[in-house]
């Protein structure tokens, strides 16, 4: 038998032999697609939990900057050892003299500054914000006239409208 025919063209019983037909080709695209997808799906997901590793490393820098910050400052008013926790009329951040001035504080997301008052530049993620606050408290046994001995500093930092991402405590005693 001729490998070719009168018109140039290879005889059909070699075209049948060999080569894919447009199904089997299609088939073999439709596995391939499928193993390279599943293939790739560790690695996203490997980025996807660096970029929360990062967020949560930068929750944990922004509220350890904040607790030092406070605990920075002196327990009591300097103008007056029995002011309520908050900041007095008029004080802002970047006046704040002592621990309970920062009780209430609140940054929003992208608003965040640094123990200087200033803009701090964004990291990992710009929707990440912070809140304070500080009460105080007494502790079973405490003498009743010693109730401005210790307060409780709580530091929250979130991501986005409500997740809360790190929370520090700590509780500071008074110095004499």
């Amino acid at each position: 038998m001729s490998e070719s025919n009168t018109n140039g063209f290879l005889c059909r019983a070699r075209c049948s032999a060999g080569g894919f037909t447009l199904a089997e080709a299609l088939l073999a695209a439709t596995v391939l697609a499928i193993v390279a997808a599943s293939a790739t799906l560790p690695f996203s997901a490997g980025v996807q939990q660096v970029n929360e590793a990062g967020k949560l490393d930068e929750a944990a820098a922004l509220g350890e900057a904040m607790m030092e910050e406070i605990l920075a400052r002196p327990f009591f008013d300097p103008a007056d050892r029995t002011a309520s926790p908050g900041p007095e009329g008029g004080l802002t951040r970047a006046t704040y003299d002592n621990v309970d001035d920062f009780h209430g504080y609140s940054e929003s997301a992208g608003n965040l500054k640094d123990f200087k008052n200033q803009n701090k530049t964004a990291g990992t993620s710009s929707s990440l914000w912070r809140s304070a606050t500080v009460e105080y408290i007494t502790f079973p046994g405490q003498q009743a006239n010693d109730t401005n001995s210790f307060v409780r500093v709580t530091v929250n930092v979130y991501d986005g409208a409500t997740a809360k991402v790190a929370r520090f405590v700590r509780i500071v005693a008074r110095e004499d």
